[in-house]
């Protein structure tokens, strides 16, 4: 059987596989219409990661599922903004310091740590809407994490509460 810790293993592996592999002069080479199909699966996927998740707060599913939902998400996220920035950084001036696909996983990974070192930076205007939109999910992933941790932990103290004997003698 299968745990979460190995599918989230799984699918880190299977992502940084396919991150990797993909030749990025075959997709600069045959248009912007495949560019822009790779975006659009890649959307699709986190549209998808994003149902499931909804499905399963509200659902009620535990917080372990949930918190799967959440690191898979991460996980597909991350390649998917590190794969548009290294596709943008193809085009003249969109980012400073960014030239290879090691670069942009490292640009989206700082980025989602709020760390921004400065070395890799959006320059262009496409960039940056890139970048913000990154930003932006990054700070919706953090609300969803919390929310996911603190209900976890009020449900345990909640269930503790009411299995332990209350005392009530003087």
């Amino acid at each position: 059987m299968r745990t979460p810790a190995r599918r989230a293993a799984v699918t880190l592996v299977a992502g940084g596989c396919v991150y990797y592999l993909i030749p990025l002069r075959l997709l600069r080479a045959t248009g912007d219409w495949v560019q822009a199909g790779a975006a659009a699966v890649a959307f699709a996927v986190l549209v998808t990661a994003f149902r499931r998740q909804l499905h399963n707060s509200v659902r009620g599913a535990g917080t372990g599922a949930r918190l799967e939902t959440l690191v898979n998400l991460v996980i597909v996220t991350v390649f998917a903004f590190s794969l548009g920035y290294v596709l943008l950084a193809g085009h003249a001036n969109q980012f400073a310091g960014l030239e290879t696909k090691t670069d942009a996983l490292y640009f989206t990974l700082s980025t989602l740590a709020t760390v921004g070192f400065g070395d890799v930076h959006a320059v262009g205007q496409a960039a940056r809407i890139a970048v913000s939109g990154q930003i932006v999910f990054n700070l919706v992933y953090v609300a969803a994490a919390v929310a996911v941790f603190t209900g976890g932990i009020r449900r345990r103290l909640g269930s503790e509460r009411v299995t332990q004997p209350v005392d009530r003698s003087p």
